[in-house]
């Protein structure tokens, strides 16, 4: 076995093991293995190529049958991390051209992983047993059986019971908000992996033009219908549309950020700006997210990225 096999092999043991962690509740677990058991998968493919992963995988998937015991291990650790990060690997095949393209095609990896994390979604839901009063109503129910059960296992803590209780009030929300964690742990384990490997000096392509970001123009036509069926339509077929909808906000609301990034780069004490823009958006966190999801669209079509660095006019 050669030294690429041996790095990929050993990347997907790492990985298995951080995500059975994870699913074990460990400390490192915890610490680690809930945001980045994919993490070296993708420094794996970014690092050694996309010819790594079936490699990285087979390792992941061994590690993580050996240490759960169960063959559903592996097939939770195919969808969490091994899906996903497959998905962005046309990041390691862009930045061949100009910051057009290597934007574009970073647009159309984000899209297809909301589009992934969607089908997923669906499919999860599909599973499920459809009680009397339609999905909303038995994925609730479900949730807080499973919460009462949390509370009582924690002997009734408060600070336990607060949590359950924001839980309970998001079920209508939860597959969305599953996705959307599926999608940022792919985005942020690709991210990081990337600035390490360059700054290690072993990345085989140069980072992808962030800031050139844009999604495709079939896209904003897909999140458009989408958001339609989920206003109009009722019971379980509106309610999944909703939690698609908000799943598919995420490359838009990325478009959006480059936006503000590309506006405040051009500005003095830049840094100071996007520490402060922030808080503001944190602060305000749905406003923000409408705010931020609406420019995405708005620079579809406008192009304002392209107006902030276009030359002045009439010698000005």
């Amino acid at each position: 076995m050669n030294r690429v096999a041996l790095l990929a092999v050993a990347a997907g043991v790492f990985g298995g093991t951080l995500l059975v962690a994870a699913i074990k509740g460990s400390i490192l677990g915890v610490a680690f293995g809930v945001l980045f058991s994919s993490l070296p998968l993708a420094m794996a493919v970014l690092g050694l190529g996309p010819a790594a992963l079936p490699v990285a995988v087979m390792g992941g998937a061994v590690t993580v049958t050996i240490l759960t015991g169960s063959f559903v291990g592996p097939v939770v650790y195919f969808l969490n991390d091994v899906l996903p990060i497959a998905v962005l690997m046309r990041w390691a095949r862009m930045a061949q051209g100009n910051e057009r393209t290597s934007g574009a095609t970073l647009g159309i990896s984000l899209t297809w992983l909301g589009l992934a994390a969607v089908a997923l979604m669906v499919f999860v839901l599909a599973m499920m047993p459809l009680g009397p009063d339609g999905l909303e109503a038995t994925l609730k129910t479900g949730v807080e059986k499973a919460l009462a059960e949390v509370v009582k296992a924690n002997g009734g803590a408060p600070q336990v019971v607060d949590a359950a209780a924001t839980l309970q009030a998001s079920a209508a929300v939860l597959p969305g908000a599953a996705g959307w964690n599926w999608c940022l742990r792919a985005i942020v384990s690709a991210a990081l992996a990337q600035a390490l490997l360059a700054r290690l000096g072993h990345a085989l392509q140069p980072a992808p033009a962030y800031r050139r970001m844009a999604v495709p123009g079939w896209f904003i036509a897909v999140f458009w219908a989408i958001a339609a069926v989920a206003w109009f339509a009722p019971g379980d077929v509106g309610f999944v549309a909703r939690n698609a909808a908000a799943v598919l906000c995420l490359p838009l609301l990325l478009q959006g950020l480059t936006v503000v990034h590309s506006g405040i780069g051009r500005t003095e004490n830049a840094s100071f700006w996007l520490v402060s823009f922030y808080v503001v958006a944190l602060l305000t966190a749905a406003l923000s997210f409408v705010v931020l999801v609406s420019l995405g669209v708005v620079d579809h079509f406008l192009k304002l990225r392209e107006r902030m660095t276009a030359p002045p006019q009439g010698g000005v």
